[in-house]
């Protein structure tokens, strides 16, 4: 509407001109369509520039997120850095089942925290430019409505997820792949360390039966994959 009220203005103001012989009643017009015309411009420069008739909103939405990494096992929260300061990110993960990631702007701030739930959830705090009537609205045609301001994403993760760049990650993928195979020096030292607690636990329990020593031999073999898993990663983020 106001480029409406813009062109009537101008357009009046040059017929003012033109077509009214001078008297006090061209006067007149020339100087209420005059006003008219600069009363618009300035209400488009001042909503332009300085966003005259709307208001900051801010709406918050949460979604529960999957990991990017291919092993379920191993739950990671993927980043990239942006820029060479390092001071900004972009984040990795999926959602319903889509590999997404956060928007690369100096607006945008990620957030990692770790929670004792089971899921992770990121929350969007998104705040944009909203008309606030709709008279303004009407009157600027909707224009810049839903211009973007800033946004917050706080990631939620739980305590057995690990957050790694993508170069990282990639690295690790390599150390677990030769985890997996041993050599031979490896599966010595492994077997020795497990028949050294296991010789320590019958000593503390000299009735021990075969089923609790085998069961004993599973939950250290497992610990120590764990570890070494763990010092993977300790490994890749240095």
């Amino acid at each position: 509407m106001i480029l409406w009220i813009l062109g009537i203005g101008v357009l009046a103001l040059y017929l003012s001109f033109i077509m009214m012989k001078k008297s006090a009643l061209r006067s007149i017009f020339i100087a209420v369509f005059g006003i008219v015309m600069l009363g618009a411009l300035l209400l488009i420069t001042l909503n332009d520039r300085n966003h005259f008739g709307m208001t900051q909103k801010t709406t918050t939405t949460t979604q529960t997120i999957t990991s990017a990494s291919p092993s379920k096992q191993l739950p990671l929260l993927l980043y990239q850095n942006v820029g060479t300061n390092g001071k900004r990110q972009v984040y990795i993960y999926k959602h319903d089942n889509k590999t997404t990631h956060t928007t690369a702007d100096y607006a945008v701030v990620n957030r990692v925290q770790q929670s004792s739930s089971a899921a992770a959830q990121v929350t969007k705090k998104r705040t944009e430019w909203r008309y606030s009537s709709n008279f303004y609205s009407v009157l600027f045609g909707n224009e810049n409505d839903g211009l973007f301001v800033k946004q917050t994403n706080t990631f939620t993760i739980p305590k057995t997820w690990t957050t790694l760049t993508t170069a990282q990650a990639k690295a690790l993928a390599k150390r677990l792949k030769g985890l997996q195979k041993p050599t031979a020096a490896q599966k010595a030292r492994m077997q020795q360390a497990i028949a050294a607690q296991v010789a320590a636990a019958r000593a503390k329990n000299p009735t021990m039966m075969a089923a609790q020593q085998a069961q004993l031999v599973e939950q250290l073999t497992a610990k120590m994959q764990q570890q070494a898993v763990q010092d993977a990663i300790a490994a890749v983020k240095k």
